[in-house]
């Protein structure tokens, strides 16, 4: 399977970084593999295994896709999904600062809401 131009070295989160290291640690535990297997299966280098493991990288490299690969992680999804719940989380965060906390307004919100879905593109 080749890697697209566009998910080579895409940026990736701080926090998804840790959840990727340790998915990836999890399944190498799962599977009976010392870090010196999954660095051979994966072509990578004790170092880049280390920081990868570790969540310390703020791009999706060809060393962690290949270590997505080797531990069945589908990295495209992963960083989709984590983009959707960021973007859930932010709105959230947004309508809350915005609000001032009376019916008439919550209601100007809502509707200006069903606007921005209407104008959403299908």
């Amino acid at each position: 399977m080749r890697i697209s131009s566009k998910q080579l070295n895409v940026a990736v989160a701080a926090s998804q970084a840790q959840d990727l290291g340790h998915a990836i640690d999890r399944w190498r535990n799962s599977q009976g593999l010392t870090q010196a297997q999954l660095r051979q299966t994966a072509k990578v280098s004790q170092g880049q295994l280390s920081r990868i493991l570790a969540g310390r990288f703020r791009r999706a490299s060809p060393a962690v896709h290949r270590l997505c690969r080797a531990a069945g992680i589908d990295l495209s999804q992963r960083l989709s999904d984590s983009i959707r719940e960021d973007w859930g989380a932010n709105l959230e965060r947004a309508l809350h600062r915005s609000w001032d906390g009376t019916p008439q307004h919550a209601r100007e919100l809502i509707r200006l809401l069903g606007i921005a879905r209407a104008l959403r593109s299908p």
